[in-house]
This record gives C-alpha cells, structure tokens and sequence, in this order.
C-alpha cells in the first residue's frame, strides 16, 4: 500500500473519478439555471416586464447561437421557440424550474450513488490487502500481532478510511462547485451581495474549522479520560476485597472523584466550544439575510436592482453554506483520516512480508534433507538452535530427543515453517525449503503443533483445508450475469476472481475423497468418534430421500433381527399399542419427538391441552404422586451432599441447584396435606419429574399395570385431539415413517436400549455398525459426521479430538515429510504410542519426523538425533524394532 492515501486512491480509481468529475461539470449548466429561472419568473411573469400591451406573447424556448466574427458574424437559430402569454409563460417557467430541480435532484443522487460504490470498492480493496499482505508476514511478526487488534483494524479501523475514499477527490470539486456556482451567480446579479456572502464564506473557512479542531482535541480527550476511568473503576472492583481489607475506601473514593472532576472539566470546555460554533454558525445564518435585505433592499430602491435579481440572489445564498460546511467537514476527516491511514500503514509495512514467487517442483522422493549451518536466535539475540549441520536420508522414520527447549524443539519449527532462521538453510535436494513460498513448502512438509487449531465449520471443511491450495482456473463457458457481476466487481475492486465456492481441491488429491478422509481419520483413531457424530446427525427429507428409504429399510431389517433374535433382550421398540418400559413416562405419553416449543423439556405439564388430556384420563393424581415420591427420594439420599457432587450429578434425577426448590414444594404439601392443593406451578414442577422416570433405571416400583394403561389411553386421545396449532409441534413415532426430527441412530432404533444388562450398548452398537454395513450407510453416516460444527476454534471436540484432526488433516495433504512437534501431548502415554505407531506405520515409503521425550519413546524409528541446548549432541541409528501396529482406537466414546 502506498504511504500517501490520495495518491493511493488515485492509482486504483483514476478512470472512476475522472468519469464522475465529468458528470459533476455536466451538472453545473442545470444549477446555475435553477437560479436564474425563479429571476425570470419574477421579473417576466409576474411582474410582467415584456407584456408592455395587453395581447402580447413572448418566444419560449428560442434558441439561437451566435456565430464569431471569423465566420461571418451571423446568427443560428437552433430552436425558434414559440409564443406564450404572460399566464403561459408563468406555467413554463414554473414546470421548466420543477424540471431542473427534478434534473438537479437526479445529478446528485447519481453522483453520490457512484462515489459511495466508490468507496465500497476501496474499502474492500484496503481490507483484502491488509488481510493479504497479514498472511504474508513471516511466522515472528504474525505471533506478535494480537488477532483481535488486527481483527479491528481490518473490519473497524479502516472503515471510516474507505468511507473517505469515494470522497477524496469527487466531495470537494462537487461542493467546490457548487459553491462556486452559487457565488458567481450572485456576483453576476450584485457585485455588493456577492462581496457579503463571500466575506461570510471566508469566515466560516477560517474562522470555524479552527474551533471545531479544538472541539476534536477535547472530544479525544474525553473518550481517553473516559476509557480510562472505565478501566479504573474495573480494577478497583476486582481488588475491592484488598480494598476494604486496608480500609482505603475513602482513598479511592478521593481518586475517583478526582477523575471524575477532570472529566468533568473537559466536558465543560467541550460544551462551551460545541455550542460557540452552533451559536456562530447560527448568527452568521441569520445576519447574512440582514445584509442582503438591507443592501439589495436599498439597491432595489434605487433601482440598480431589481426584485427577481434579489430573490434570485437570496435563493442562491441559501444554497451556498451547506456545500461550505460540508467542505469545512470534508478537510476536518481528510486530516483524521490520513492519521489513520499512516498509523494503519505502519502497522502493516510491506517489508516484512514474505515473498511470492511462481511454483517450485517438488524434490525427488528419496532426495536427503540437508541442514546448512542454520542458526535460530531468540528475539534477545540468544542462539536457539547453533550451526547446525545435519544430513537426514529419506524416506526414513526420525527422532528428535532432548531436553525441554533444546534444539528439539526449535528445528521442527524450522522444518515446519514456524520459526525464522537466521543463518543458513534448509533443502530437500535442489528444493530450498527455508526459501520457498508456503504453498510450495505445504506441498512438500506437512507440521502438526503441541496447539493445533481448527477453525470454524464443519470437520470436513477444517480436513479439507490442506487440500485447498490449488486455485482453480476461471470456467472458460459463459458465466450467468450474476457471475459476471462478482467477477466484475472483484477485479475493480483488487480481489481474487475465483470464489471461494470452487473447487480448490487439489486434482491429484480428489480421487476417492471421502474413502481417503476416513482412511486418515482411521490412522489417528477418529474413523469411529466420525462415525457416532454422524448416527446422532440428522438427515434433510428434501435433499436425502435415497439415504432416508436406506435408513427405513435398514430398521425393517433391524426390527426383524430383535424379533427374533438374541438383540430381543436388548432392544425394546416402539410400539403405538404398548408401553415402553425402557423410556421415560413423558416419552410414552407423547409418543414422540417434540419439533416446537411447546412440547419441549420442561414445558409439557404446563401446557393446558396436556393438563387435559391428563386430568380426562385420572392421569394427573398419579403423576404427582410419581413427582412427589421422588422428590422424596431424591432429598432422602442426596440431601447431605455439597453442591456439585459427582453423585448427585451422575445418579440424581434433581438437579443439586433444584433440591431446595423442592424441598420447599415438599413442605408445603405437607402443610396442606394434599398434592392436589398445591400452586399450579408446584405441580407443573412435580409432574415434570415425574415424566422424566424410568422404571428400570430409577428402580421405585411406581409403574404398575393400570399406570400404564392410563397412559395408553392418554397417549391415544394426545394423537386423535391434538389441536391444529399444535401440528408442527411434534412428530409421532412411526415404525413406517422416517422422523425428520430425530437422530439416524434414533430412526434406526426407533425404540430403548434395555437397562441393566451387561455390555447392551456394546452389543447394540455392533449390532448397528453390521446393520449399516450391510445397507451401504456407512458412507452416508460418515458423511453426516463429518458435516459435524467443531464450533469456535474446535472447542465442540475435546483437546485429544482436535490433536488427532490437525494430523489427519496433515495425511490428507500427502507430504513427502511429516512434522510431529509435541503433537501427542493431549494424548495419554497408551493413546500416543499407538498413534505413533499408526503414523509410522502411514508414513512408510515417505518421512516422518517427531520429538520424543526420552530415547525410550524412540522405539520403531530408523534414526535418533538428540540436542542438548542449541547443539547437536548424538546422531545415532538404533536397532529398529519393528512392532504390529495395534488396530487404533477410538479417541473418546462421548463427544461434546
């Protein structure tokens, strides 16, 4: 980016600017017209100066262009116009004024249409350059910048900056025009009037920006005092228990008063110079009409002026300081902005960028990795890594030992790119790695970090990131219009023509895409964790009807093998005709998945056509009683607890913040001898429990034979009386129906696990697994969890999840060199050597290299090379024991 905004501005914008500046002249001839108009209308058709004698007409519209002496001195007579009375020729003047405002209306909505796509443009030109110039910065500079600060700059800081840039060159030649204008045409009329308002506009040109800079000054002043005290009163807030311990509460009541009082101050300086420009804005508003009323008034008199001229005269000083004050406006952000503009250039100075250069071929295969005399300081200048001289072969498996900053870990971060050496260099045959650019080095070594980072989206998309890197070419078929808007615009604007809605995948990696994701999830043990992501995903009935007749023919074959077969004891399915013992009363009531709010968790006792319902089937007695019984229960066992407790938490149907809520709902039944008596809030609480119960879970004995009819019956009438309204609220389960609502594990399912028998959801799992196999469904349920939102940074996965992605994602990419610097951390020691042998094993045929804690965990690879401090202190190649990579295994069995 240029360090001068205008001339910046001009660069990518010259064509547009001068386009406009010839529109803004165009419009000229039209204003000054909308002044002399109202003169004629006065002067010829009201006051009637050319209609001497009664029957008299004058040409309107007669045009005629004199011709100069050289060629001839005579006249062209363009239109000859045609006759008007005086009646007429008010009704033509007045319609030929309304056609100029409407003309003059349409200029500036014109002008200001296309100086504001102006600035657009700019604005995201400056924002992609700034993003793109950040992704250039070598790995130092990018760790010292703060993400939220440059985050500002880009999305905050320099929007004010853009706004300006359609303004820079077209706002002050419009208004300076216009201004312009409005003051020739009052010298035109009186050369006294003009001499007025031109004193009046010196005025506000000098007068008034240098109090409104002080104004600024104060305003600056006041946001700092402001933003400070802010943070001062937060501080004092927090050590507010040191506070009060030492009895310093008067003290910084004092400070703080204190502060306040500077404010104040400011504020009232501010005020007084806020209101002495209103007051002199206003002044010079108001006498200037004096002057010319007085002046033109005593010229009218004496006749050198006539009224239409001073009404004309008038009409254009009430024209003339708006464009003033807006250009006075335009200097004050002009000086703004430019500060801004070199604060923001500062910031992001070109030299430190890395440099691009065209596609380098990748070295051999088996081409040695050669370090040159590399040397790493630290940003005191202390040697992180000291000449190094090291020749690795390749393919090969290598093990980086010692101690905790050693040069262990300084030269992954070297290989991968993470740190700058100072001296020397790194390169795969004749491919100068430390020298490439990141696309070319990408291609080539693959680094997985101690800190991997995911980004926003689905697991796909953050797999597929490595294989993003091939832009692709510009279809070469005609685009739609909307298409060749964007690219359009996208040029004008300096931004990349390919949409991000390509395909970037790199062609010689897009063959069996899904197949090859799966098979890296597999290396690092997430191919199941994908797998159950995807069974607890849902499918869309708009776009997946092929997979949702999969999915029903695979729980017609399900249900069939429960019938009969061992999974009879396991699964128990839903039955419209039967009660579900394995479920939750409130799911045998509905009979259903709720898809709105009013069936949702904890609202459905307090809804009226539920309580109904209930009280038509002698449903609601008993499901208070069920409520009140364990409340009971609950505040018998877990009463003694402190808040929090695991046991609370893992066996309690109550909430521990719940207990006291109804502990009071106990004692007040208690006091009223009588469930039924309570508040209808208490016994929307107790019956909410109450649906919540499991008989085989919770083990109370309170379902017997009759509560299960009546909730037969009550389930039946919620099917056959459900209120229109309530239509889109739920989803009856169906063993014909696939539910839209509910997850692909339900839908196969579609019934309840048995509770306790040993190794049930095992043997149900497997049971699944073999059902999709043999429906072709893994595809789709693996293509659902991968579609999976990691969340903000991959928080939604747990830190050994988001470890394994990163170096899926590593494998997905193909490198000729994997970098493992700590990778394996937010592994336990049985996890990380399993993955680490499933990685060598992944790896043969290519290069793998990996820090390793102690020689112990160098087992299985081909060389190890151990640094104590920044030197190298052992190169040595140790017998490899080669031994069977276990099967990996899954990382988590549950997943947030």
């Amino acid at each position: 980016m240029d360090q001068n905004l205008f001339r910046y501005v001009w660069r990518h914008t010259r064509r547009s600017q001068i386009l406009i500046l010839g529109l803004i002249l165009l419009s000229l001839p039209t204003y000054f017209l909308s002044f002399e108009i109202p003169k004629r209308i006065i002067n010829e058709a009201i006051q009637g100066r050319p209609f001497v004698n009664p029957g008299d007409t004058v040409l309107f519209g007669r045009w005629v262009v004199g011709l100069p002496e050289l060629l001839g001195g005579a006249s062209l007579v363009v239109s000859p116009g045609f006759p008007l009375d005086q009646t007429s020729l008010l009704f033509a003047l007045s319609g030929l004024f309304l056609g100029l405002v409407i003309v003059n209306g349409a200029f500036k909505y014109v002008i200001n249409v296309q100086k504001g796509i102006l600035g657009e443009r700019m604005l995201r030109r400056m924002r992609y350059e700034l993003f793109a110039l950040l992704m250039r910065f070598g790995p130092e500079d990018l760790r010292a910048v703060k993400p939220a600060e440059a985050a500002t700059i880009i999305k905050d800081e320099v929007e004010p900056i853009g706004g300006f840039t359609g303004d820079a060159f077209i706002q002050p030649a419009f208004l300076g025009t216009q201004a312009l204008t409005a003051l020739v045409f009052i010298m035109v009329q009186n050369v006294w009037l003009g001499l007025v308002a031109l004193a009046v506009v010196l005025i506000q040109a000098f007068v008034i920006p240098g109090l409104r800079r002080e104004q600024l000054r104060l305003g600056r002043e006041r946001q700092l005092a402001s933003r400070q005290l802010a943070g001062r009163i937060g501080e004092i807030v927090d050590g507010a228990p040191a506070i009060l311990g030492h009895g310093a509460r008067r003290f910084v009541g004092a400070e703080i008063g204190d502060r306040l009082g500077a404010l104040f101050r400011i504020r009232v300086e501010l005020f007084r110079r806020k209101f002495a420009v209103k007051y002199l804005n206003n002044l010079l508003a108001q006498v200037t009409p004096f002057f010319f009323y007085a002046i033109g008034g005593y010229l009218a008199l004496r006749g050198s002026l006539d009224i239409g001229q001073l009404v004309a005269a008038i009409g254009a000083y009430r024209d003339l300081p708006p464009p003033i004050k807006e250009l006075i406006d335009w200097d004050q952000q002009r000086a703004d902005v430019i500060v801004k503009y070199e604060q923001i250039v500062a910031q992001f100075p070109a030299g430190r960028a890395e440099a691009q250069g065209s596609t380098a071929a990748a070295p051999p295969s088996d081409a040695p990795l050669a370090i040159e005399g590399l040397r790493v300081l630290d940003g005191r200048g202390m040697p992180l890594l000291e000449s190094l001289d090291l020749v690795l072969s390749r393919p090969s498996a290598i093990a980086l030992a010692g101690p905790a900053g050693s040069g262990r870990d300084i030269l992954p971060k070297v290989l991968g790119r993470q740190v700058t050496a100072d001296r020397g260099r790194v390169r795969i045959g004749e491919f100068v790695l430390t020298r490439a650019t990141a696309e070319d080095a990408a291609r080539v070594v693959a680094y997985a970090g101690s800190e991997p980072h995911l980004f926003g989206g689905t697991l796909r998309d953050n797999l597929l990131l490595a294989l993003r890197r091939a832009e692709p070419a510009l279809s070469a078929e005609a685009a739609s219009p909307e298409e060749r808007w964007r690219r359009l615009e996208a040029e004008r604007s300096g931004n990349p023509l390919v949409s991000a809605g390509a395909d970037w995948i790199d062609g010689t990696l897009a063959d069996g895409l899904d197949a090859r994701i799966m098979a890296a999830l597999a290396v690092v043990g997430l191919r199941d964790d994908v797998r159950r992501l995807g069974l607890s995903g849902q499918l869309d009935p708009l776009h997946d009807r092929d997979g949702i007749q999969r999915v029903l023919a695979a729980r017609r074959d399900l249900r069939e093998r429960v019938a009969s077969g061992p999974l009879a004891r396991l699964i128990e399915p839903f039955d419209p005709e039967r009660f579900a013992i394995n479920a939750t009363l409130g799911e045998n009531l509905l009979f259903g998945r709720p898809t709105g709010q009013i069936f949702a968790e904890g609202r459905v006792a307090a809804d009226p056509f539920v309580r109904s319902i209930l009280q038509a089937e002698a449903l609601q007695v008993p499901l208070l009683r069920t409520g009140l019984r364990m409340a009971e229960t609950a505040l018998e066992i877990f009463a003694g607890l402190p808040p929090g407790s695991p046991l609370t938490q893992r066996f309690s149907f109550i909430r521990s913040d719940e207990l006291p809520d109804y502990r009071a709902i106990l004692e007040l039944a208690r006091q009223r001898r009588a469930v039924t008596r309570l508040p209808p809030e208490a016994q929307a609480r107790l019956i909410e429990l109450a649906l919540s119960y499991v008989e085989p879970r919770h083990r109370m004995g309170l379902v017997d034979a009759a509560f299960a009819a009546r909730t037969l019956r009550a389930r039946r009438s919620i099917s056959a009386y459900l209120p229109q309204a309530y239509a889109g609220e739920i989803e009856f389960y169906d063993p014909r129906r696939y539910l839209a609502a509910a997850s692909i594990h339900d839908n196969l399912l579609l019934g309840r696990i048995a509770y306790g028998i040993a190794d049930a959801e095992v043997r149900v799992r497997d049971a699944l697994a073999e059902t999709l196999r043999a429906h072709d469904l893994e595809g789709l349920v693996d293509r659902v969890g991968l579609a999976t939102d990691v969340g903000p940074g991959g928080r939604s996965l747990y830190p050994p999840q988001r470890a394994a992605v990163a170096i899926a994602r590593c494998l997905l990419g193909e490198p000729q060199v994997l970098v493992l610097d700590g990778a394996l951390t937010s592994f336990g020691p049985g996890d990380s050597r399993r993955m680490m042998a499933s990685l060598l094993a992944a790896m043969a045929g290519r290069t793998l290299i990996a820090t390793v804690v102690g020689r112990e965990d160098a087992s299985g690879f081909d060389r190890v090379v151990t640094f104590e401090g920044p030197r190298l202190s052992e190169d040595r190649t140790p017998s490899r024991t080669v031994a069977a990579v276990p099967e990996p295994e899954s990382l988590r069995d549950e997943h947030v």
